[in-house]
């Protein structure tokens, strides 16, 4: 199979629903064949990491990590479906602070380990 780059893809909250429709479809389309799958919830990125692991995408070089480094080193694009869901009792401003500190630590990480 072709890829249109080598390029390295991290996908971040790769192992929630969106994060991990978004690694499919980027074998799928044949993006890339290296992909980062990077969540903080280890349990969810290594079923989305198995799950991949048995579709037999040829030539696909999937890794997981909940270690940010480790996702981000490298890295020459990004998709980001990270966030927290609103739970019971949760006003959106809840959870829009929530997810403003989500969307922070993202920046940090990609100014941290992205530089070029």
């Amino acid at each position: 199979m072709a890829f249109l780059t080598d390029e390295k893809l991290v996908i971040v909250g790769a192992g929630g629903m969106i994060g991990s429709n978004m690694v499919q479809s980027v074998l799928m389309l044949g993006l890339t064949p290296n992909i980062s799958l990077y969540d903080i919830y280890e349990p969810g990125v290594h079923g989305v990491y198995d799950e991949m692991c048995h579709c037999a995408f040829p030539g696909a070089n999937i890794s997981y990590t909940v270690d940010a480094k480790e996702a981000f080193t490298g890295a020459k694009y990004i998709i980001s479906s990270g966030g927290a869901p609103r739970k019971e009792g949760m006003t959106r401003e809840d959870l829009l602070k929530g997810n403003c500190q989500i969307a922070a630590d993202f920046g940090e990480n990609i100014k941290k380990y992205c530089q070029v």
